[in-house]
């Protein structure tokens, strides 16, 4: 079995996001995930020329990620700012956009992205717990209405069962849609791995110690090593 591992990048300007993401595409990584939540100039953010280059540097699909701060992200521009970015993004060449489920904008964020080209991930992180599997699916359910090519569930571990309960999950949605699903944390570990074996689409990896995006979030090089242990192809 193949998995698929997406890094995430957290750089401050386009030159630093360029490097990275050759440092990605060398270590390993299927898909990339810009993080534009970090960057520190957001003009450039809504430089089209500047966008394009980072496609065209990149051999990878990429996600447009602008998190807000609310969901776990940096991003302190307003909603309509903010998901503006993802439009941009979507314009330039970006293969998917990454919009909260929470976002005020949602559907015309959607429209406007899907018209340009890209898929969507609708995504919702929990940064208290892992909820019971019927309230997973609810909010599975609220996706794929709102739009969702992928549905994107992110919870905490307060233990290693919650773990487990995302992996139960993730085997059962993944048969109905295309799901990420997985618990942050260190006792998340098990899921973040395993994911992929269970159905979902993709998991995430650090591009390296201090660039994480997430609590327990390892690098694609510890996972990949975890992979070669289980046997598993990547």
């Amino acid at each position: 079995m193949n998995v698929k591992i997406c890094v995430p990048v957290p750089a401050k300007n386009l030159e630093e996001a360029l490097e990275m993401i050759r440092s990605a595409e060398i270590d390993g990584a299927d898909i990339i995930e810009m993080r534009f939540d970090y960057m520190d100039n957001l003009e450039m953010l809504n430089n089209l020329d500047s966008l394009k280059r980072i496609v065209e540097s990149c051999s990878k699909p990429l996600i447009a990620t602008n998190r807000s701060i609310e969901q776990g992200g940096r991003c302190s521009l307003s909603d309509e700012q903010r998901l503006k970015t993802l439009i941009k993004a979507s314009k330039a060449g970006f293969k998917y956009v990454d919009i909260e489920l929470t976002a005020k904008r949602l559907k015309e964020t959607i429209n406007a992205a899907k018209e340009n080209g890209a898929k969507i991930i609708i995504s919702l992180h929990d940064f208290k717990c892992t909820p019971p599997v019927q309230e997973m699916r609810k909010i599975f359910r609220e996706q794929i209405k709102a739009g969702a090519d992928i549905c994107k569930i992110v919870t905490t571990a307060n233990d290693v069962i919650d773990s487990i309960r995302c992996l139960a999950f993730t085997y059962e949605m993944s048969k109905k849609a295309s799901l990420v699903c997985f618990a942050m944390g260190e006792k998340g570990l098990l899921s973040r791995a395993l994911s992929p074996l269970f159905g979902a689409s993709f998991t995430y990896a650090s591009l390296g110690r201090g660039l994480e995006t997430a609590h327990g979030q390892i690098t694609i090089r510890e996972l990949r090593e975890i992979y070669g242990r289980l046997g598993i192809k990547w």
